[in-house]
């Protein structure tokens, strides 16, 4: 469902969960509305009416937000990999297998010289994957022992909007491939929020505070996340 506000579109999705939550989304600052599935349109446009100055403030805050340019995966481009930048550089090989490895300040590809971009990338992320794997392999046994929470399962895979998600009922929790580019704690504080929501599913007054005794400057690291300019920033509202 889209809910037009004066020059904005707002979609407006139905899901199985207690509070409003209310996002604005990089590049075009796209505004979206997950609600209740038990709440009527003239609830969801009463809460945005109610939210028009944060939609307003976090739209111009998205829109003037530094960006990079698109990647083509070439030597010289900028990436960065556990919120430290690097510079590419393409190493063609006609021998061997394809590797990436960090080497100071540069993260160094091997590929065949036919490799295409979209090669390039998925070798890319695929080196990502094998890293961000071994992280959070790391932070997810220490946490959950820490917490007392057994028989966790996860996943990493590309999300488009999300840092991270938990099926509570599944125990199971899933990974943005993204955070291989932001830094450690920012890492440290996606597993601990995931890890949160099997106690309280909500963003409530009740999660804050458990995050608090888990992780006192969650909400620093939050911010930290939310203004790294290498992967889209994900500002959430949560009306109760």
């Amino acid at each position: 469902m889209i809910i037009q506000l004066q020059d904005i579109s707002i979609e407006v999705e139905r899901k199985p969960i207690r509070n409003m939550h209310l996002s604005v989304y990089p590049p075009d600052a796209r505004v979206h509305l997950s609600m209740p599935a038990f709440l009527t349109d003239e609830d969801a446009k009463s809460f945005l009416l109610k939210k028009w100055q944060w939609i307003c403030r976090n739209r111009e805050k998205v829109l003037n937000q530094p960006r990079q340019s698109p990647r083509e995966y070439v030597s010289g481009e900028s990436h960065y990999f556990l919120g430290t930048r690097y510079m590419l550089i393409v190493e063609h090989i006609t021998t061997g297998a394809n590797s990436v490895d960090v080497r100071g300040n540069k993260i160094i590809m091997r590929c065949r010289p036919t490799a295409t971009s979209e090669n390039r990338k998925a070798q890319l992320q695929e080196w990502y994957r094998v890293q961000l794997r071994a992280v959070l392999t790391e932070l997810v046994n220490k946490w959950t022992d820490l917490l007392g929470e057994p028989n966790v399962t996860w996943i990493i895979k590309l999300m488009r909007t999300e840092w991270g998600s938990c099926v509570y009922r599944k125990r199971h929790m899933i990974f943005n491939l993204d955070l291989a580019r932001v830094p450690m704690e920012c890492i440290e504080y996606i597993v601990v929020h995931e890890l949160t929501h099997l106690a309280v599913q909500n963003h409530g007054p009740a999660f804050q505070a458990l995050m608090t005794q888990r992780l006192p400057n969650w909400k620093v690291i939050r911010k930290q996340l939310n203004d790294f300019i290498a992967i889209p920033i994900d500002n959430q509202e949560t009306e109760e």
